[in-house]
């Protein structure tokens, strides 16, 4: 079971790495000289060096990856945790402090999440800011970098090969590789599934069923229907508000709310 907003993030970021790597299959295979615009496609395009085309257009894809994910990973967060049945009133996501850090803040107050996951999906946020921001003087702290490089063997065997010390030069020369990208992405969809069994662990929490019909009432079409004369009709069309808007119960809790 995953939260509607686990669901729209896994195809918003599933969606963007896909079309990264079609797009690097597709500059891969394009040849280095001799390129027409095939016919249909109504574009200016008069490279003087198509090599050097081909490196910054993939360069382009895995920047804009990575920004667009990152955005996702904030709406997901924001909307998790103003989410009616968060269960956890001391963890939200406020801007306050930046984003990239709080990012950090809120991982960490999830009991099952490994440090080393909270501190790549922060250093995904900061590299975000860097290539948005061209002065950006964004970047981990020096304690956070020696917990990467503490476990750089443990996340190399573990995140395909993924090598700490040269993402942090590619970040610090302004660099990025498709492995940056694709793996810090992963990591940060890693991080908000882990979110998203401890918010449904919230809701497993919550034993008052009149505090979760409280919640669903503060919505007008769920008011009417459920107010209306008691009826396996009724029941019917509750059941089904439920499981659109909150399908987050099981069998035996969602027949007591639908009582």
């Amino acid at each position: 079971m995953t939260s509607k907003e686990l669901k729209k993030l896994h195809k918003e970021i599933g969606d963007s790495i896909h079309a990264m790597n079609t797009i690097a299959v597709g500059l891969s295979i394009m040849p280095d000289k001799d390129v027409k615009i095939p016919e249909g496609l109504r574009i200016s395009w008069q490279p003087k060096n198509i090599p050097f085309s081909k490196m910054i257009s993939r360069s382009y894809a895995e920047k804009s990856a990575i920004v667009y994910a990152t955005e996702n990973l904030y709406e997901y967060l924001k909307n998790i945790s103003i989410n009616p049945l968060w269960n956890y009133p001391g963890v939200v996501f406020d801007n306050g402090d930046g984003k990239a850090n709080n990012v950090f803040k809120f991982l960490s107050s999830v009991p099952q999440m490994e440090n080393y996951v909270a501190i790549l999906t922060e250093f995904l946020c900061h590299w975000r800011n860097k290539i948005v921001h061209l002065n950006s003087n964004a970047k981990l702290d020096k304690k956070k970098i020696k917990v990467l490089i503490l476990k750089k063997g443990y996340i190399y065997d573990n995140l395909h090969h993924f090598g700490v010390e040269e993402a942090l030069d590619n970040f610090n020369n302004s660099k990025i590789t498709l492995k940056d990208s694709s793996t810090l992405i992963t990591v940060a969809l890693k991080s908000c599934e882990m979110v998203d069994e401890y918010f449904l662990q919230g809701i497993s929490q919550i034993e008052n069923i009149d505090k979760i019909i409280s919640i669903f009432k503060n919505d007008v079409s769920f008011r009417k229907i459920y107010n209306s004369s008691p009826s396996p009709r009724r029941t019917s069309k509750v059941k089904m508000w439920i499981l659109t808007n909150y399908p987050y119960f099981d069998d035996a809790r969602l027949d007591l709310l639908c009582a």
